[in-house]
């Protein structure tokens, strides 16, 4: 265990810059850190680390991005769907009307001119 400068137990921090990524370090616990760095866990990384590990999380970083952009236009798609969706099932029950009101004029037309028919039968037969 190490002690911070303060007294109270450090913590260990994982350093996320460009020239020890990926390396433990002690830290001061306290909300501000106010004693800062106090030493570091693992040994130094070797040149060719230091070289290839910010590259590569440089490529995860652009890679989530990616995934977070297709995520984002997937649920643009969805609510696109769903709207589309929305208004194919509007027009569905425009088409059930329009076909009942379409049937109900074809009867009434036959009708019609069946009482035409009758009519001119009856002023024919007179």
């Amino acid at each position: 265990m190490v002690v911070c400068f303060c007294g109270k137990l450090a913590l260990v921090k994982t350093s996320w810059i460009p020239l020890n990524t990926g390396r433990r370090f002690y830290a001061c616990p306290t909300k501000d850190f106010v004693c800062g760095f106090i030493g570091w866990v693992d040994p130094p990384m070797c040149a060719r680390s230091k070289t290839i590990i910010p590259g590569l999380l440089r490529n995860i970083n652009t890679l989530e991005e990616r995934c977070n952009g297709l995520v984002r236009s997937i649920n643009m798609l969805q609510e696109h769907c769903n709207g589309l969706l929305s208004r194919n099932n509007m027009l569905e029950a425009r088409c059930d009307t329009l076909k009942d009101e379409g049937f109900k004029l074809k009867m009434y037309l036959c009708a019609s001119w069946f009482m035409f028919v009758i009519v001119i039968f009856s002023i024919w037969s007179m």
